[in-house]
């Protein structure tokens, strides 16, 4: 009787929490392997950066995104590391092929 009052809820507690951690798992899983089976491709119509200032680190952090008007028409807003960045410029061609995470030159 005294294990279950003193066991009981730490089991409780880890059951709920290795739950929270598989699902947490699962969504992020779910949103690479959705990212990986995109196809898109169109031009770069803009090249931006975003920077943001942490005042209780006192650092600052950039943020790159470029967008890109796909070939139907829609835009969409893709952000990437500098490196990445970098290689983009306004007007080139672009492609998301499917199984590839990130988009390359079209």
């Amino acid at each position: 009787m005294e294990k279950t009052v003193v066991f009981g809820p730490m089991i409780i507690f880890m059951a709920i929490f290795g739950l929270m951690i598989f699902l947490f798992v699962g969504i992020i899983l779910k949103l690479v392997f959705k990212a990986k089976n995109e196809f898109w491709q169109g031009t770069v119509s803009d090249k931006n950066s975003n920077s943001v200032e942490d005042s209780d680190t006192e650092t600052t952090l950039t943020y790159y995104y470029i967008v890109v008007k796909e070939n139907d028409g829609k835009e969409r807003k893709v952000a990437l590391s500098e490196k990445l960045w970098r290689q983009f410029e306004v007007g080139q061609k672009i492609i998301k092929p499917k199984g590839k995470l990130w988009p390359e030159k079209g």
